[in-house]
C-alpha cells in the first residue's frame, strides 16, 4: 500500500481528512500486524502450546497435533497455516505433512480474527459433531484449542454460549484459547462494561436525524447487543487520542459508513451488512465496529469505510481487497 494510496482514500473525508489520517495513525501501531510479526506470533504461540501440553520437544508435540484446516483457500486460515508449516520445517526440521495420518491427541483452530464468532462456531460446531470428538475431549482423551491474533470478547462469550447449548455445558471449561490482542466490546453486566477499553468503534446515541431512522428500519429482533455505548465509557481512553477525539472519529465513520450502504440498490440486500461493518443479522445494531488489520485481510466486520469497493459507488476502499461489497 503506497503513501499516495492512502492519502488519496483519507481525501475522501472532505474537510475531516487530516483528522481522519491523524487518528488512523495514532492507534493502528495497536491493531496492525505484519507478515514479520505474524511469524513471530505464531512461532511464540506453538511454543506456548508446548509447554502448556507438557512435551519435551516439538517434535513430539507436533507428532501428536492436528491443526483443524476446514476454510476455502481464500480464507486466512490456509495462510496461517502455511506460516507454521515453513515454521515447522525451517526452525525445526518439522514436515507436519508427512505426520497428519498419525493418531492424534491435541486439534487446534488456527485463524487471524475472531469477530462475530459465525464461522469459527460453525467449524468447531462441525469438529465436535464428527465421530467421538465431543466424548473424547470431555473425557480428556483429546483437547480443542484456538488460536488468533485478534478476537472479540462479545463474539467469543457468543460461541462458549452457543456450544454450550449445543453440545454440553461442559464444554466451556476444555476450550483453550491463545490470542494476541482482545478486542473489548462488551457492555453487559455493567461490572464488566466498565473494565472494558471499547477499542473498537462503539458510538454514542447522539446521532443525526438519517443514523436514527436507519437503526430503526432494521428487522433485527435481538435487542439483547447494544447499538451505542454509555457516555460514560469507557471509564480511561487508552485507544483514541482523546474521548473528544472518539467521539469525532466514531461519527464521520458511522456517517460515511451509512452513506456508503444506502448505496446498495439490490432489492434484497445482505442484512448482515451495516455501517459499522457486518454483524449478526439478528442484531439490532449499526455494526461490529472492528478495528484490526493483518497484512493480508481485513475482516468484514471493520467499518465499510475502510474495505468498501463497489463499482459505481464512487469509493476507494484503504484496504483493496476482493469479495467485500456487495450492490
Amino acid at each position: 500500500m503506497s503513501i499516495e494510496h492512502i492519502i488519496e482514500w483519507a481525501n475522501q473525508f472532505d474537510d475531516d481528512a487530516e483528522f481522519v489520517l491523524t487518528e488512523l495513525l495514532y492507534f493502528l501501531p495497536q491493531i496492525y500486524i505484519s507478515k514479520n510479526r505474524a511469524i513471530e506470533l505464531l512461532e511464540k504461540r506453538l511454543v506456548d502450546f508446548q509447554a502448556f501440553y507438557k512435551y519435551s520437544s516439538m517434535q513430539e508435540f507436533i507428532n501428536n497435533t492436528n491443526f483443524i484446516d476446514t476454510q476455502k483457500p481464500e480464507k486466512s486460515q490456509k495462510e496461517v497455516l502455511s506460516i507454521l508449516r515453513n515454521i515447522l520445517d525451517e526452525k525445526y526440521g518439522i514436515n507436519y505433512d508427512l505426520l497428519i495420518d498419525q493418531p492424534k491427541k491435541h486439534y487446534i483452530y488456527f485463524d487471524d480474527v475472531l469477530a462475530t464468532g459465525g464461522t469459527v462456531y460453525k467449524d468447531l460446531s462441525n469438529w465436535l459433531s464428527e465421530s467421538t470428538h465431543l466424548k473424547d475431549v470431555l473425557s480428556k482423551e483429546k483437547t480443542i484449542a484456538l488460536s488468533l491474533f485478534c478476537y472479540h470478547k462479545l463474539g467469543f462469550d457468543n460461541i462458549e454460549w452457543r456450544l454450550m447449548k449445543a453440545f454440553d455445558d461442559r464444554i466451556k471449561n476444555f476450550l483453550l484459547v491463545g490470542f494476541d490482542y482482545k478486542i473489548e466490546n462488551q457492555l453487559k453486566p455493567k461490572w464488566i462494561a466498565e473494565k472494558q477499553a471499547l477499542n473498537c468503534i462503539y458510538p454514542l446515541e447522539k446521532q443525526p436525524k438519517e443514523v436514527l431512522e436507519y437503526l430503526a428500519s432494521l428487522e433485527g429482533e435481538n435487542t439483547g447487543v447494544a447499538a451505542f455505548r454509555p457516555e460514560n465509557l469507557p471509564l480511561k481512553e487508552i485507544f483514541f487520542s482523546s474521548p473528544e477525539s472518539r467521539i469525532r472519529f466514531e461519527n464521520i465513520v458511522l456517517e460515511k459508513g451509512l452513506e456508503l450502504i444506502q448505496k446498495i440498490k439490490k432489492a434484497d440486500p445482505d442484512p448482515r451488512k451495516r455501517p459499522l461493518g457486518d454483524t449478526v443479522r439478528s442484531h439490532r445494531t449499526l455494526g461490529t465496529g472492528t478495528l484490526f488489520f493483518t497484512w493480508r485481510n481485513i475482516s468484514n466486520t471493520c467499518p465499510v469505510v475502510f474495505w468498501w469497493d463497489v463499482p459505481g459507488h464512487d469509493w476507494i476502499p484503504l484496504f483493496c481487497l476482493r469479495n467485500r461489497g456487495t450492490n
